[in-house]
């Protein structure tokens, strides 16, 4: 039985011990990786923990859907859109500017006024966007969020606030100069979305967008460089944890072949 626990709990011993020491730089330094840049990157996620930038001159250019638009525009809606309150339209693209806001270490919410109102259907279609807000949360998605209202293509009346209404992919967002750029980031329709606009089903892709603010890397970190140390920590978890179970199974072998039978009177030594 002594034997049996040997056995069991030394390879349980070793990969337990294997995970702690691998998964210590997540909650500590982070990760050590081969070059300079990458503890630069770190440094920055560090410094940003406690910085925030008042934000105040961010700007939006955003198509929606050229799909959309053709069909508003086309001879089947014979509708239109309208930009009021701030908001502009230059072909192809509808504008947000002087949004403002907080970010705190890539966290917070950038607010803008201006509505967008597609029309179409004899008035059958009439729906405002409005309020909107960008928001980020450290990771590598931003969210856009908007007041929906009026009724939907198919008529169907609509008054929602808040609405999580499309996903940004930010994991290109950068940060040089004092300016913080997402340039052409891809954005997708949510299932809030979807079903307060009513139009096309949740997951379909929108027109890229880009976004620009005054911003430092205190304040907004690249949201790549803690995501990409993370993923390297996780590899490096995964790695020691088959060595150390092959360890462990070699261990195992190895002792039960080390055993002797016990002792025979009748057969012998």
């Amino acid at each position: 039985m002594r034997g049996l626990n040997v056995c069991v709990l030394g390879p349980a011993a070793l990969i337990v011990t294997a995970v702690v020491i691998a998964l210590t730089p997540m909650v500590g330094n982070a990760a050590e990786p081969d070059a300079a840049a990458a503890r630069s990157a770190t440094a920055d996620v560090t410094l940003a923990a406690g910085s925030t930038c008042e934000i105040s001159d961010a700007a939006i250019t955003w198509g929606v859907k050229e799909s959309l638009r053709s069909y508003i525009s086309g001879t089947i809606a014979n509708g239109e859109w309208a930009v009021s309150d701030g908001a502009t339209y230059e072909t192809p693209n509808f504008g947000w500017n002087a949004g403002s806001g907080q970010l705190d270490a890539g966290n917070g919410t950038l607010a803008f006024d201006g509505s967008l109102r597609f029309m179409g259907h004899d008035g059958i279609l009439d729906t405002t966007l409005s309020a909107l807000e960008l928001r980020f949360d450290g990771s590598t998605t931003g969210h856009l969020i908007f007041d929906v209202s009026g009724t939907t293509q198919d008529g169907t009346p609509v008054d929602e606030t808040g609405v999580e209404f499309a996903d940004i992919d930010t994991s290109g967002l950068t940060v040089a100069g004092g300016t913080a750029t997402l340039a052409a980031a891809p954005a997708t329709l949510t299932e809030a979305g979807s079903a307060a606009f009513g139009t096309y089903p949740a997951g379909e892709e929108l027109d890229p967008i880009t976004v620009t603010f005054g911003a430092t890397s205190d304040c907004m970190p690249a949201p790549t460089a803690l995501t990409t140390l993370l993923a390297r920590n996780t590899v490096v978890a995964l790695t020691v944890v088959v060595v150390a179970a092959a360890a462990g199974l070699v261990f195992f072998v190895a002792r039960r072949r080390g055993r002797k039978p016990p002792y025979d009177p009748e057969a012998g030594a």
